[in-house]
């Protein structure tokens, strides 16, 4: 997490830079919120910091011209329903479904920063000529 957020401090634009920030809160704050005393159901609090965290990913798919924040809310958006189908049927498995399943699509979402961060330039350096062969440079 710190290495992802690092080079999107680093490297990024205003959308990376801000995905960076905002999964490094919700880290901490998720860390601070969860309930080690509840064994069973979703954790209220720590949903609520997922759902913050995908508005902002949101907001930033919508307001950017990446491509890699809409991956990263799908990857979020997956762990969000894990949550929702605990609230919905309590006989699924809350340490296995939540553990497992939102533990790799957290990840998953990390990694899209990651990626859409490496390709840009750091703030400092001066830029790059367009290359002929693309457009889309």
């Amino acid at each position: 997490m710190l290495i992802t957020a690092g080079l999107a401090l680093w490297r990024g634009g205003w959308p990376e830079r801000l995905a960076g920030v905002a999964m490094i809160l919700a880290w901490f704050a998720t860390s601070l919120l969860y309930n080690t005393h509840q064994k069973f159901g979703p954790q209220t609090a720590v949903f609520l910091v997922d759902l913050a965290l995908m508005l902002v990913l949101l907001f930033i798919a919508l307001r950017s011209n990446r491509w890699w924040p809409m991956w990263a809310c799908g990857f979020h958006g997956l762990s969000l329903i894990l949550t929702l189908a605990t609230l919905a049927d309590p006989r699924i498995p809350n340490r296995a479904s939540l553990n497992a399943g939102g533990g790799i699509f957290s990840y998953l979402a990390m990694a899209a920063l990651f990626f859409g961060a490496l390709p840009r330039q750091p703030r400092h350096a001066p830029p790059r000529a367009p290359d002929a062969a693309s457009p889309l440079t």
